[in-house]
């Protein structure tokens, strides 16, 4: 497939908990778009550069996966924050999921951001689904540098390149 050069991405992967978005909120505090950071055990969106929180999971909410239950709204006003950020050469997507697999969640959000946005693009994937993200979202039609958290904390480095 032929590539985009307008838009990069970076994947950022690693395992469930292994501290990426607490190293994304020490090192890329400047970026826009999204953190998806636990506070007080509750999943949260963090909006970024402004740094405004957001709940995440709620009770009864209509976008579910497994036993997680997320509200809608809260998915609304983050897709409006990163609409209003394609300004900022990076943006930060953290994270893409079964959600979005299903169609749900960030996914028009993501495929607007591929067709619209021309900067770095960071999507943070559990390890695993990478292959299914690529294809899913069609993301080799870009430039694609995937990056292991793990490998990433071994080197020390503070940028993702």
């Amino acid at each position: 497939m032929g590539t985009d050069q307008s838009l990069r991405i970076i994947i950022l992967t690693g395992e469930k908990r292994a501290g990426k978005t607490t190293w994304l909120q020490k090192h890329k505090s400047g970026s826009a778009g999204f953190l998806s950071p636990f506070i007080l055990e509750k999943r949260n969106f963090l909006l970024i550069p402004n740094q405004i929180s957001i709940p995440m999971e709620e009770l009864g909410g209509n976008l579910k996966v497994g036993k997680y239950s997320f509200s809608n709204q809260s998915f609304e006003r983050v897709d409006r924050h990163v609409r209003d950020q394609f300004h900022a050469p990076e943006l930060i997507f953290d994270e893409i999921g079964p959600l979005e697999f299903k169609g749900e969640g960030f996914a028009e959000l993501l495929r607007y951001t591929l067709q619209n946005y021309s900067g770095k693009l960071v999507i943070v994937l559990r390890s695993g689904i990478v292959e299914e993200a690529i294809e899913t979202f069609q993301l080799d039609r870009f430039p694609i540098t995937v990056i292991d958290f793990e490998q990433l904390m071994n080197s020390e480095e503070t940028e993702l390149n």
